[in-house]
């Protein structure tokens, strides 16, 4: 029976929890996902410290010729408090001494060598010196569990004196490809045959979600080469089989899954490219019975693998971000069917969003894929489409950012 797309991924994510914990070196935490909070323990700056090359002093000494008895470099530490009437020769991330309360640069100044130097241009009070702890302050909360670790969080966790960092651990994707007619890049393709593009596909979609992609091979159309393969699901988190979940006599990835005790949810969704497309459980593997055709393959795992594989790390976000734009062609669609075409995206003169199909929107046109960069939305009911109406788009992986900045896609 034929399901609505809402309804398929409710059921894919249906008491889905975050997997268990692990330790690793900090250097190996980017996109990873912190399954402790994290809270600091020291202050960032340790110390009041220069904003600038320049000298240390008094506000209210800014009128005079000042002598200057300290020389303060970043790393050393004041020998004394400064005293009225004088100044400290001080550079850029130096702890500034006690007594002063301003710095002030060395271009707003006069000095001859090692003379006494001069304000030319007064500063405020308090100017160019940052405080301590007026990024961090122990105790403060830097890091929260869900959160994940970019180069900024990453930084500020090195700040703490932190080498390593508690994080989720990433799901184990089991990749299986079905077919006879189906042979790894680099061996001979009798006529006919194809070659195991989808599971180069998936197993880096797999790694851009987080996961560990782990590839069984090919199994060939016989219960005997399934059961062989699908031994391989041993301590993995997820299955993903790559066709054999239609209607044909030769489809023996459903009956291989159900013999090893495994349920099936769903089979069919109200969805295109990707109406085939099988869920369901093997003890705690999570299978995804995924289309042949590589677009319903690749579209498939973006709408329904992708989220319960960020949902297993605890991301806070399960799904592709959104956007709308304007078409600019008309798109004619079959009444009853989410269609997803694929898409180009990119800002006209005032900025905003316009979109465009990669061209043919054949489930068996990989092209389309490489190309886009996005996927049109084209809801259930909607048999036409206008040029000029706003549209819903699913942004593709790595390209949010290039939407944000409003970069134009050629």
């Amino acid at each position: 029976m034929l399901i609505p797309f809402e309804e398929a991924i409710h059921t894919v994510l249906s008491g889905i929890q975050s997997l268990g914990s692990e330790r690793i070196t900090l250097a190996d935490g980017l996109g990873r996902v912190l399954a402790r909070p994290v809270i600091a323990r020291r202050a960032v700056p340790p110390a009041d410290n220069s904003a600038m090359d320049g000298y240390a002093l008094k506000h209210a000494d800014q009128g005079a010729a000042l002598p200057v008895p300290m020389f303060i470099a970043a790393g050393s530490w004041p020998e004394r408090t400064l005293g009225s009437g004088e100044a400290a020769r001080i550079f850029t991330g130096a702890p500034v001494p006690e007594g002063a309360d301003t710095v002030v640069a060395q271009e707003r100044t006069e000095r001859d060598g090692d003379g006494p130097v001069r304000i030319v241009k007064p500063e405020t009070l308090g100017a160019n010196i940052r405080r301590a702890g007026e990024d961090v302050m122990p105790g403060d909360s830097i890091g929260q569990v869900g959160q994940s670790l970019t180069p900024g969080l990453i930084g500020l966790l090195a700040g703490q004196g932190l080498t390593w960092v508690d994080v989720v651990r990433r799901p184990v994707v089991a990749i299986l490809s079905t077919g006879d007619e189906v042979h790894e890049p680099g061996d001979p393709l009798p006529r006919g045959h194809i070659v195991s593009s989808n599971s180069w596909a998936l197993a880096a979609r797999v790694q851009e979600a987080g996961g560990i992609p782990r590839y069984l091979g090919i199994a060939r159309d016989d219960r005997a080469s399934l059961d062989a393969a699908l031994d391989g699901i041993t301590g993995a988190d997820v299955l993903l089989t790559i066709g054999g979940v239609s209607v044909g006599e030769l489809d023996f990835v459903k009956e291989a899954i159900a013999a090893r005790g495994g349920e099936q949810r769903f089979w069919k969704v109200k969805v295109r490219p990707g109406k085939p497309n099988a869920f369901g459980r093997i003890g705690d593997v999570r299978w995804f019975g995924l289309p042949g055709n590589p677009v319903s393959c690749d579209v498939s795992f973006l709408m329904y693998v992708r989220p319960a594989l960020r949902a297993m790390q605890g991301h806070a976000h399960h799904f592709l971000p959104t956007r709308e734009a304007r078409l600019e062609h008309d798109l004619r669609k079959r009444v009853g069917f989410l269609i997803l075409f694929r898409g180009v995206h990119h800002p006209d003169d005032a900025g905003d969003l316009m979109v465009r199909t990669t061209g043919p929107q054949g489930s068996g046109i990989q092209s389309s894929m490489a190309k886009a960069t996005c996927l049109i939305v084209a809801p259930e009911e909607s048999e036409m489409l206008r040029q000029g109406s706003r549209v819903r788009i699913v942004m593709l992986p790595g390209e949010v950012g290039q939407a944000a900045l409003g970069v134009r896609r050629p």
